[in-house]
C-alpha cells in the first residue's frame, strides 16, 4: 500500500511538473516541438472586367445601359459591380487560309456558257490570289470599326503568320493584307488561336477581341483544341466567329454535281467524292465547335450562306464589337483547386437582353499574389 502511494505521490509531482514547464514555455513565446499552428486563411477581393452586349425588346443595341440595371453571379452568388463602360477594342482579325480539300475559300463558283462549273483545284503550294473573299472581308471590317480601336492581323494555313502588328492605322493594316496574305494547304487553326491569344495578352488596356473566319477544321497543330481554347479563356478574349461550313457546303455541292454529270467515274473520281463527303462532315462538326468557342465567350457566331454573304458580315460584326461595354465587378480570391468560374449576367431592367461570357479565371501569380482572368 505504502509503495503505491509513493509510486502515486511521484507521478502527481512529474505531472505538475510538466505542466509547469509548458505554461513556462507558452508565455516565453517559445512553441512546444511538434505542435502544429492552425494554418491561416487569407481572402483578398480582385477587380474582374468582362465584356458585355444589351439588346432591347426589339433586338436593338442599348446604350444608355447603367450599373444598376445587370446583376452578375459568380457560382450563383451575387457580386457588386464596380463600372460599366466603353472603352476601345484591341482587335485581331484571325483568317483561315487553307485549302486542304480544295480552295472553295477563295470566291464563287465561275460561270462558264451559262453553267455553273466549279474551277477549284487542290494546290501543292501557297499562292498569291488577286481578290480572295477572306481578304475581302477583312478590307470591309477595316473599313467599318471605331477609328479608336488598334487592330492586328494573323493568317493560317501550312504556317501561321503575323501579318500585321498592332496598329491604329488602318491603312497601315490594308496594305498588309493587300502585299502579305497569303493561300496554303493545310490548316494550323489551334496554334493560330494560342498565338492570337498571346498576342492579346500583350495588350493592357481596351477589350480583347478576337475576328475569326474560319472552317473550324485543323490538321497540322503542335498543340490541341482544350490547350488553345484554355490560352483563350485565360487571356479573357471576347470571340465573333463568322463560319464557313454554310457557304463551303454550296461550293462542295456544286463540284460533286458536275462530277457526277459531266466526268467520266473512275477510281481517282471516287476518292475525291469520298474526300469530299468526309469535308462536309467535318465541317458539319467544327461550326459546332466554333458556335460553343463565340457563346461561351460573349461573342457571336455567323454562318452566312454565300461568299458575298461572307463580306457582307463585316458591318454587323463591326457594329457588335462597336456596342459591347466592358462591366467590372468584385470578386473574393478563396483557396481552391478550381481556377474556372462560372459567370452569368441577368438584366434587372424590363425588356433588356444581355450576353456575355459564360466562365472567367482566377489564376495564382507568384510570391502569394493573384491574377483575375475576365
Amino acid at each position: 500500500m505504502n509503495v503505491i502511494v509513493s509510486s502515486f505521490l511521484r507521478f502527481r509531482w512529474i505531472l505538475v511538473a510538466c505542466l509547469a514547464a509548458g505554461i513556462g514555455q507558452a508565455q516565453s513565446g517559445r512553441r512546444p516541438p511538434g505542435r502544429v499552428e492552425p494554418p491561416v486563411i487569407r481572402i483578398e477581393t480582385l477587380e474582374v472586367v468582362v465584356p458585355l452586349l444589351a439588346y432591347d425588346a426589339n433586338g436593338a443595341f442599348v446604350d444608355d445601359l447603367k450599373p444598376g440595371e445587370v446583376v452578375v453571379l459568380e457560382e450563383n452568388e451575387a457580386r457588386p459591380t464596380s463600372g460599366l463602360k466603353r472603352e476601345p477594342a484591341n482587335i485581331l482579325l484571325l483568317l483561315d487560309g487553307s485549302n486542304e480539300f480544295g480552295t472553295f475559300k477563295n470566291g464563287p463558283t465561275q460561270r462558264y456558257g451559262g453553267e455553273e462549273r466549279p474551277v477549284w483545284e487542290k494546290r501543292t503550294e501557297g499562292l498569291l490570289v488577286a481578290n480572295p473573299t477572306a481578304r475581302e472581308f477583312a478590307f470591309s471590317l477595316l473599313r467599318q470599326i471605331s477609328p479608336h480601336d488598334r487592330v492586328a492581323i494573323i493568317q493560317y494555313s501550312d504556317r501561321v503568320q503575323v501579318l500585321q502588328d498592332w496598329t491604329g492605322d488602318r491603312e497601315e493594316a490594308i496594305r498588309a493584307l493587300q502585299s502579305k496574305y497569303r493561300i496554303g494547304i493545310r490548316s494550323t487553326f489551334f496554334d493560330a488561336l494560342a498565338l492570337a491569344a498571346a498576342k492579346l495578352a500583350e495588350t493592357r488596356e481596351g477589350r480583347r477581341t478576337i475576328v475569326l473566319l474560319s472552317d473550324g477544321i485543323d490538321s497540322a497543330s503542335r498543340i490541341g483544341r482544350a490547350r488553345a481554347w484554355r490560352a483563350l479563356e485565360e487571356a479573357g478574349v471576347t470571340v465573333f466567329v463568322v463560319g464557313w461550313a454554310e457557304a463551303l457546303r454550296r461550293e462542295v455541292e456544286l463540284a460533286v454535281g458536275w462530277m457526277r454529270s459531266q466526268e467520266r467515274f473512275t477510281t481517282a473520281s471516287a476518292a475525291r467524292l469520298g474526300e469530299l463527303r468526309t469535308f462536309l462532315a467535318r465541317l458539319d462538326g467544327a461550326a459546332v465547335e466554333l458556335e460553343q468557342l463565340a457563346d461561351s465567350s460573349g461573342g457571336q457566331f455567323w454562318l452566312p450562306p454565300s461568299h458575298s454573304e461572307v463580306v457582307a458580315a463585316a458591318p454587323r460584326l463591326a457594329g457588335e464589337i462597336g456596342a459591347q461595354y466592358s462591366l467590372a465587378f468584385i470578386t473574393e480570391r478563396r483557396p481552391t483547386l478550381e481556377d474556372r468560374r462560372r459567370l452569368e449576367v441577368i438584366p434587372a431592367r424590363p425588356g433588356l437582353s444581355l450576353r456575355s461570357r459564360r466562365s472567367h479565371i482566377v489564376l495564382p501569380v507568384a510570391e502569394g499574389r493573384s491574377e483575375a482572368k475576365p
